[in-house]
């Protein structure tokens, strides 16, 4: 109970942050790595998670090297395109070039906007946020809560962990950690 009230507490105080202050983005979209795309040429970053670098290994559940970093990319493709993050409830028009929207805030060191998104819509109210690509992301080993920034998402990255969903089946490294030592 006590950890279903921190949840509620941590959805209501997340979705007054981020509508209060926020702006909706939506457009053209173009993916760059797990965590990061572009709408209408503006960087956005995922905010609250962490995915693999686009030249970081991992091993998987048979210990071989695969390249982690290409995968999340794909993955976020692909839970755009087949609309994975969608809730099956929710229908609304839409036009070709809209399918993701975003709510921001503010921007990182980098100039990039941090940003909740989802395919369709938006919606930060209720059970929705665990439609969003960032939660999608975290829930199924494609990329990490980003811990130093929000817990958002530690309940995602435990489920994924507990099911050895994606990263989790193998071995690797954090991509905080792995950036340190690699850049």
């Amino acid at each position: 109970m006590k950890k279903l009230n921190l949840i509620l507490f941590s959805l209501i105080l997340f979705s007054k942050t981020f509508a209060s202050a926020g702006e909706f983005i939506h457009g053209k979209l173009r993916i760059i790595d797990g965590d990061t795309i572009a709408i209408n040429n503006q960087k956005i970053r995922l905010f609250g998670i962490d995915a693999p670098e686009m030249r970081q290994i991992c091993k998987d559940k048979f210990l071989r090297d695969y390249n982690c970093g290409v995968k999340s990319k794909n993955a976020l493709e692909r839970a755009v395109s087949e609309k994975l993050t969608k809730a099956k409830s929710l229908t609304i028009k839409q036009r070709p070039n809209d399918k993701v929207w975003c709510i921001s805030k503010e921007k990182d060191r980098y100039k990039r906007i941090l940003g909740i998104c989802a395919v369709d819509r938006i919606d930060l109210a209720g059970p929705h946020l665990n439609f969003t690509l960032n939660a999608w992301m975290v829930k199924f080993g494609n990329a990490v809560a980003y811990k130093r920034y929000s817990s958002f998402f530690l309940e995602f990255e435990e489920e994924a962990k507990l099911n050895k969903r994606g990263i989790w089946q193998g071995k690797f490294e954090r991509p905080e950690q792995w950036r340190r030592k690699n850049k």
